[in-house]
């Protein structure tokens, strides 16, 4: 059986109710707002009231917890404008509606102040967005800012005045997000007053350009500087790279061929998303970048001998796309390097066959992510036995998290799952095949002990049995999800379960995602 949820603490209860107390107090502000009838009158009760809450909070609440404080109200927030949409319906007055959201929104304002270091936009509606923009000069603590993609290219001067005001006074910023909408002059801003700097994301910022790589290199903290999709080109960016001498990421970029070129010197890049690299690159490259990490690379004309990479013995994650494993040597390059690689993802490789995974199990004894996406597996040997193989060797005893979409032999799969006793999280696509009886097969080699998250998208056959089977044996398990899309499940079942896990108070996780991250 799951674990029981534990018993909440004081303290959340105590941050938790805090944001419920901000809900309670909202008809009496909503009271006192309805009494004038001068919309200045109005916007000044209202926000002496906002101010004084903030002091409240500011005042009572510990330092070190105001943070986690923050985001409870904010979620109070959310759940309270959402409520009040729907308390909508064309017989009440506009005017007593407009007047109703103005209130409820203007309570995001409750917990911005100096004190909060992390502000995350992408978690918030637009509507709640709109007020973190306008209060950003209320934020000169932050050290964390992800505006995410802001208006998504839609600028306003209003919004780049916001943003400009804002970062001014953040001396203690180190990460900042700004998609779609950077410019050149929020760069110029950033350089002037964030003295602290160590990353920077702006994709897809056509704004952003070659009069920035100045100001750029005054950043002289940055480890990570995203820069894919924007206009800088591959002569500012050779500039960057070999100026920057903390630099670790330069995130994806699909003219590194052109940009290697350029450079004589590389200092410290750890991480590497680029394609069509030929091999004559791939040599340059491992001559550079001798302490390289993680490698992403997308074939898409060029052909490439990837055991170039051998010589790099700090590689340890590896990502590739559209390759072929036997015929661009990558058999070859785990053979002799994988005892390195902690996390491996295939997508769209051609050549799989089983004898690719007995190369994976053996020659990468260190694996702990193992992503298969769309790989094309042959089928040449569709009655593999692999109950003998299962006493030889300790294949993918450290694998922790397997993401399978792909359309292969169902035993592939379940040769994976019966070694790999530290599993922790499966994720598998809708054309596996697994049916209840492979699960009957894995669990009986492998109880899958440490197994926290089970996700499969389809099943023709499995059912509530499968689920027992599972909960009974994987006793750490904390997220079932998909099971509306196993055929042997019927929806009466599926809502006696879901009563089962309120009643008894079981920490599982049922809600469906259908999430295809990796």
């Amino acid at each position: 059986m799951p674990k029981f949820k534990e018993v909440p603490t004081l303290k959340s209860l105590s941050l938790k109710s805090i944001g419920s107390l901000i809900v309670y107090l909202t008809p009496s502000i909503m009271s006192r707002v309805k009494l004038s009838r001068d919309p200045q009158k109005i916007v000044l009760h209202l926000q002496r009231t906002i101010d004084r809450i903030n002091d409240t909070l500011v005042s009572y609440v510990p330092y070190y917890l105001y943070e986690i404080m923050a985001v409870e109200v904010l979620k109070s927030v959310k759940l309270l404008i959402e409520k009040t949409k729907k308390n909508y319906y064309p017989q009440v007055s506009m005017a007593h509606f407009l007047t109703e959201m103005n209130v409820v929104v203007s309570l995001t304002e409750v917990v911005l102040n100096p004190r909060l270091k992390t502000v995350d936009f992408s978690q918030w509606p637009k509507i709640m967005r709109y007020v973190l923009y306008k209060n950003l000069n209320k934020l000169r603590g932050l050290e964390v800012l992800n505006l995410g993609s802001c208006t998504g290219g839609w600028r306003t001067s209003e919004h780049d005045k916001n943003i400009l005001d804002g970062i001014k006074i953040m001396k203690n910023l180190h990460t900042i997000c700004l998609c779609f909408d950077c410019s050149d002059l929020v760069i110029q801003t950033l350089s002037e007053n964030c003295p602290n700097l160590q990353n920077i994301d702006v994709t897809s910022s056509r704004s952003v350009t070659d009069r920035s790589v100045p100001f750029l290199l005054n950043c002289t903290n940055l480890k990570e500087l995203q820069l894919y999709r924007t206009s800088v080109t591959t002569s500012g960016l050779a500039r960057l790279i070999s100026g920057l001498p903390m630099l670790q990421n330069i995130g994806r970029n699909d003219e590194f061929r052109e940009i290697i070129s350029k450079i004589h010197h590389i200092t410290g890049l750890t991480r590497l998303e680029t394609k069509d690299l030929p091999t004559e690159s791939l040599r340059l490259l491992v001559n550079m970048l001798p302490n390289i990490e993680y490698i992403c690379l997308f074939h898409d004309i060029v052909v490439a001998d990837l055991s170039v990479l051998i010589s790099l013995t700090n590689l340890k994650q590896l990502k590739l796309l559209s390759y072929a494993f036997y015929q661009d040597s990558l058999k070859q390059l785990l053979e002799i390097q994988g005892k390195n690689f902690t996390h491996l993802h295939l997508e769209h490789v051609e050549e799989m066959d089983f004898n690719v995974l007995l190369i994976i199990g053996k020659s990468c004894p260190k694996i702990k992510s193992l992503v298969f996406y769309n790989c094309d597996f042959r089928h040449n040997n569709q009655n593999i036995n692999v109950q003998p193989i299962l006493s030889s060797k300790p294949y993918f005893h450290s694998l922790e998290r397997i993401f399978w979409v792909v359309d292969s032999n169902i035993n592939h799969l379940e040769f994976i799952l019966s070694h790999s006793v530290n599993i922790k999280y499966i994720h598998l696509g809708s054309s596996t095949g697994i049916t209840h009886g492979n699960i009957v097969n894995i669990l009986r080699v492998n109880p899958m002990k440490c197994l926290e998250e089970f996700r499969v998208l389809y099943s023709s056959d499995m059912s509530m049995r499968t689920v027992q089977l599972l909960l009974a044996s994987c006793t750490n398990l904390k997220v079932l999800s998909e099971l509306e899309s196993w055929q042997g499940i019927r929806m009466e079942e599926l809502k006696v379960f879901k009563e089962q896990i309120r009643r008894s108070n079981f920490d599982l996780d049922i809600r469906p995602t259908l999430s295809f991250s990796s």
